[in-house]
This record gives C-alpha cells, sequence and structure tokens, in this order.
C-alpha cells in the first residue's frame, strides 16, 4: 500500500475518532445533566421534608421518592465514570492517530522531495549524455 493511501485511511481514521470523542463528550454531558437534576430534585425534596411537619401517606411517598433518587443517583454516576473512560480511551486513540496521520503526512513530503531530486538528477544525467564533448 502507498504512502499516499494510508495518509488517506489515517486522515478517514482520524475523521471517524473525532466524531467518536464527540458522540462521548455529548453523552457524558447529559449524564453528568440528569445526575445534576436528581441532586436538585433530591435537595428541593429534603427542604420541603425540613420546612414541614408531615405525617402519613406525605412522608412515605416522600422517603419512596429519596430512595428511587438514591438509586437514580447511584446509577448515573456509574454511568457517568464508565463514559469518562470511553471518553479517555477515546481520546487517546484520536491522538495516536493523528500523530501516525502526522508522520505519514511527513513521510509523503519527504517522498515527494526524493522523487524530484531523482527527476532532476535523471535530467541532469540524460543532459549530460546528450552534451557535446
Amino acid at each position: 500500500m502507498t504512502t499516499r493511501l494510508r495518509l488517506v485511511r489515517a486522515q478517514r481514521l482520524l475523521k471517524v475518532q473525532e466524531q467518536m470523542r464527540s458522540l462521548a463528550e455529548r453523552d457524558l454531558a447529559d449524564a453528568r445533566a440528569k445526575a445534576a437534576g436528581i441532586e436538585a430534585d433530591r435537595a428541593a425534596l429534603l427542604t420541603t421534608l425540613a420546612g414541614e411537619t408531615m405525617q402519613g401517606l406525605f412522608l412515605d411517598a416522600a422517603s419512596r421518592r429519596l430512595r428511587g433518587l438514591a438509586s437514580e443517583a447511584t446509577e448515573i454516576a456509574a454511568t457517568s465514570t464508565r463514559l469518562s473512560e470511553i471518553l479517555r480511551a477515546r481520546g487517546l486513540a484520536e491522538k495516536r492517530t493523528a500523530r501516525q496521520a502526522e508522520c505519514l503526512a511527513k513521510l509523503r513530503t519527504h517522498e515527494r522531495e526524493q522523487y524530484a531530486l531523482q527527476e532532476q538528477l535523471d535530467l541532469m544525467v540524460a543532459r549530460a549524455g546528450h552534451a557535446p564533448d
């Protein structure tokens, strides 16, 4: 496979990895927003419970809701941790591919320079061969 084709493939791979990282960033931001929403709901419910004297059914419902919010918060925290690791891995893969594409671009430039020098040398040899003595 030529260097040009390898470079084109590396650049396409880099674009795909950038998109994957972007999606992972969006997913992580969504998870963090959900966690913030759950925390706000929990704080509001605790403020309501602290400010009023409640009895019976409302107290039981509030207690169940708090347990549900705690469960959701635990799930979202685990999801956020997992998404953070995915985002980190995708970022590292993107950096590796970017370095590879950069090296391939340098190699391609070097090959072009070598080809141009070889052509100039061939022209000089051809002229020297046709020059009158």
